[in-house]
């Protein structure tokens, strides 16, 4: 992707509420005539211009990459809400979230028209019941993703994973792979937390400060694809934290 040049806040401001103008219309007119594959396209399409208004471009690294098409569960560290706009813009993945975002105005349509997959979290049945969403939409050959530390962080280090839902690549047999992510000044390469959606913060301050930054970079380390090698979803936990810790380790030494 090309670096793209600086642009005012109050530009990026205008041309985000056209974009989320547009996509609304998209989502509450068009989709329900397209196929599941226009959808998708689209998704695609319209996080790629997102992140073309935030100022913000992706650069991969690593033995793997992120394939187009499942069976796959991907598993990465999480610092802001803009990392899911990050892996939609990459590929057709489905994630999961709080079924409290399910409800939100707009953003829960968003969601919806993402395919995204909605849990109660504080439900144990409902964790059975998304272990069992998940394996099927794998079976499905659908690629899915989850962020297992469970909540966002300024990337200081990754928090413990949790491991309710790594049964679900065990159940359907799929391959899993761990990415990490970092985001970076484009000009300097210095590492930046102004993307970290994290404490108090608003959803709105978020945007704004996003929005003040200079053109930056998601950068994203890739782990291989590989088979789970065991049959225990705690060991997987362990270890694919272990993968992700390593992998985002070596980006942020890469930036010293």
């Amino acid at each position: 992707m090309n670096t793209w040049p600086k642009q005012s806040r109050a530009i990026k401001l205008v041309r985000l509420i056209a974009l989320l103008m547009d996509g609304y219309i998209e989502v509450r007119w068009k989709f329900p005539r397209w196929s599941e594959s226009q959808r998708a396209a689209a998704v695609q399409h319209w996080a790629q211009r997102a992140l073309e208004v935030f100022g913000l471009r992706i650069e991969l690294e690593g033995e793997g990459s992120i394939g187009v098409q499942g069976p796959l569960f991907l598993v990465s560290n999480h610092l802001s809400w803009l990392d899911i706009l990050v892996y939609l813009a990459l590929s057709p993945v489905r994630f999961v979230s709080k079924s409290e975002v399910a409800a939100w105005p707009v953003v829960g349509r968003y969601a919806r028209a993402c395919r995204t997959l909605f849990i109660e979290r504080a439900s144990r049945r409902d964790v059975s019941r998304m272990v069992e969403r998940l394996a099927q939409s794998l079976s499905a050959n659908d690629m899915v993703m989850i962020f297992p530390e469970g909540t966002t962080s300024t990337g200081s280090k990754v928090l413990a994973f949790h491991a309710n839902l790594m049964q679900a690549p065990l159940h359907s047999g799929s391959c899993v792979q761990a990415l990490a992510l970092v985001y970076r000044v484009a000009s300097s390469r210095a590492l930046t937390t102004v993307p970290c959606f994290v404490g108090d913060q608003t959803l709105v301050a978020s945007i704004w400060a996003i929005l003040g930054l200079e053109p930056f970079v998601a950068h994203i380390s890739c782990g291989l694809p590989r088979k789970t090698g065991t049959t225990d979803r705690r060991a997987l936990a362990q270890a694919l934290h272990q993968e992700v810790s390593d992998l985002s380790e070596r980006m942020k030494a890469s930036s010293v």
